[in-house]
């Protein structure tokens, strides 16, 4: 089943879409840390394991071998369009949010790092392998 595979990503994805519409005024104010900009850090972060799961779901399942042999690109391309979508939706959906230009290029930015990783953790582990 397609699905199997991606289940860890759908929940992912979840996640994202539910902590990025909790209502502004919830989160929490961090005066003494505005300087370092940690939410571009956890954007990185968040959308690098997207891309990531989401990777690792398409080239695990043999439902569908167009998603299994195209997976990096698919991968990036949805979740990159994740999230401008979640920007989107935080600038006329989500309540006391705003979308970002620059938290967007942040999410494709951790879609590349996942992908980064992703290739990283596969030729790491195909050139360990011994028959």
């Amino acid at each position: 089943m397609f699905f199997k595979s991606l289940w860890p990503a759908l929940l992912w994805a979840l996640f994202i879409l539910v902590i990025c519409g909790v209502p502004g005024h919830k989160l929490p104010h961090v005066d003494f840390l505005k300087w370092l900009k940690p939410d571009k850090v956890i954007h990185l972060f968040v959308y690098a394991v997207l891309c990531y799961l989401v990777l690792k779901g398409f080239t695990k399942q043999e439902t569908i071998p167009f998603f299994r042999n195209h997976s990096k690109l698919l991968a990036v391309v949805f979740c990159v369009g994740y999230g401008i979508l979640i920007e989107v939706l935080q600038q006329y959906v989500f309540i006391d949010r705003s979308g970002e230009v620059f938290d967007a290029l942040a999410n494709a930015t951790g879609a590349f790092i996942g992908l980064w990783c992703f290739s990283f953790m596969r030729k790491k582990r195909s050139a360990n392998y011994r028959p």
